[in-house]
């Protein structure tokens, strides 16, 4: 291993975070594992981890259940204009309130942009060697125009 990595490895657990170094299969099996268990955790993985984990989860039976979209074009759009992120390729589940608003990708994004501020959003977008994977996410919607609280997003 070259020292700039162990060197970012040991920022990264310096700042309390854990780092696992394994064959593939293994951290497949680490993540489905969590997945299965209902802890959530994020896992920052390469590509082909991460689609192989997609390939496992996403059965025809629970892609027909969920409620997760891909992110029209149009509200593409708007997330570059008014957020100032830009977004490729992206999926969201799509809440309406009781006040009339739909929480979509543009509303999941700009509470990200609340929450954590614009460049943490755009740093995950900007990834280009790692996939941001989610497992049993904690996450509570907020209605942007009422500030209900909405249904977990998955």
């Amino acid at each position: 291993m070259e020292q700039s990595l162990l060197t970012s490895i040991d920022a990264v657990v310096g700042d309390g975070r854990a780092t696992i170094s394994a064959d593939d299969s293994v951290i497949v099996d680490i993540v489905k594992e969590t997945i299965r268990s209902g802890r959530t955790a994020s896992f920052y993985l390469p590509q082909h981890q991460a689609e192989a984990v997609k390939a496992w989860y996403w059965t025809s039976e629970r892609i027909k259940s969920s409620n997760i979209r891909v992110v029209w074009e149009e509200e593409k759009a708007r997330i570059r204009s008014e957020l100032g992120v830009e977004v490729n390729s992206f999926r969201c589940s799509r809440i309406e309130c009781e006040c009339g608003q739909v929480y979509g990708g543009f509303e999941f994004l700009q509470q990200g942009v609340r929450e954590h501020g614009v460049d943490a959003v755009k740093a995950v977008f900007e990834m280009k060697n790692t996939m941001l994977f989610r497992a049993n996410p904690a996450f509570r919607a907020i209605c942007p125009n009422c500030r209900e609280m909405l249904g977990d997003l998955e």
